[in-house]
């Protein structure tokens, strides 16, 4: 029938694929807005820290820190 799909932050791969585009969003749009940086830079940036940040909140998560 139609199931609609749900968008589950419980699977490792969509929760750290989250987490690292919310931060490539929004650390180049601040880098270029703000401080008229380097958009390149601030991808690299933002990719770099959502992945981290993914990866960490996913393992406290996981052991119920968070």
């Amino acid at each position: 029938m139609n199931e609609g799909r749900r968008f589950d932050l419980e699977n490792p791969w969509v929760f750290v694929f989250t987490n690292v585009v919310v931060w490539v969003v929004v650390v180049s749009t601040i880098e270029t807005v703000l401080f008229d940086g380097d958009l390149t830079g601030a991808v690299i940036e933002g990719t770099t820290g959502g992945f981290v940040c993914g990866i960490t909140m996913f393992y406290l998560r996981k052991n119920d820190w968070f």
